[in-house]
C-alpha cells in the first residue's frame, strides 16, 4: 500500500509525539552519563570518515549532550562548526567554533558563532534527531533544515557524510520517509558507532 504525503505526515507527528517521551523520561544522571560515553568514539569517528572539519550542534530540550565530544574532536585537531538556522526555512550555513567559545541566540532556541566567525563547509555533520532506524533515516523536529542542507550540499557535489547523535533508546524499527528526506550514512549512541 503506497501512502499519500499526508498520512505519512501524520504518522511522523505521531512519531514525534512518541520519540519526545522517551527523552523525556531519560533522568539527568542517565543524560551525562550518556554525553560521557560518546567520548569512547571520538577516534572512530576521525578513522571512518576522515573528518577535518565536523559541524556539531548544542543540544537543545533533551537532545543528547555532545559537547564533550566535540571538545575531543578538537582536541584532535579537528575544526569545529556549529549551524546558523536561518529565520526562514532555507539550508542551514555553518561557522566556525570552539568550545567556550560566547555565542548568539538564533531562532528555535538555538545558538550559534556571530557573523565574525568564518563559515564552513563541513565534511562531517552531526545531527540531533528525535528517532532513527537501521535504514539509516532520521526523524527530526518537521523544520526540514538539514535535509535541505544535506540536500544542497550533495547536489552541489559535496562529499558529506552525516552521523546522528541519539540514545539507544531513540531507535524505532521504521522512520516514516518522503522523497525530501535525506538518509544518514550512520549513528552514533553512547553504545558505538553504527555503519551500514
Amino acid at each position: 500500500m503506497v501512502m499519500d504525503h499526508s498520512q505519512i505526515s501524520l504518522q511522523k507527528q505521531q512519531a514525534r509525539k512518541q520519540a519526545k517521551q522517551v527523552r523525556k523520561h531519560l533522568h539527568e544522571n542517565q543524560r551525562n552519563i550518556a554525553a560521557q560515553h560518546l567520548l569512547r568514539f571520538a577516534p572512530d569517528l576521525i578513522d571512518k570518515f576522515t573528518s577535518s572539519i565536523v559541524a556539531g550542534f548544542l543540544p537543545i530540550f533533551t537532545e543528547i549532550d555532545i559537547i564533550p565530544l566535540m571538545t575531543a574532536l578538537a582536541e584532535k585537531h579537528c575544526q569545529l562548526c556549529l549551524p546558523v538556522t536561518p529565520e526562514k526555512p532555507s539550508a542551514l550555513c555553518f561557522r566556525a567554533y570552539a568550545p567556550g567559545q560566547e555565542l548568539e541566540a538564533g531562532p528555535l532556541n538555538t545558538k550559534h558563532p556571530d557573523a565574525s566567525s568564518h563559515q564552513l563547509i563541513p565534511d562531517l555533520v552531526l545531527l540531533p534527531l528525535l528517532a532513527f532506524d537501521m535504514r539509516y533515516n532520521r526523524l527530526g523536529y518537521g523544520g526540514g533544515y538539514y535535509d535541505r542542507t544535506l540536500k544542497k550540499f550533495r547536489e552541489s557535489g559535496v562529499d558529506v557524510k552525516v552521523v546522528g547523535v541519539a540514545y539507544s533508546g531513540q531507535q524505532v524499527d521504521k522512520v516514516p520517509v518522503t522523497s525530501t528526506d535525506e538518509p544518514m550514512d550512520g549513528v552514533l549512541t553512547p553504545e558505538g558507532l553504527m555503519l551500514p
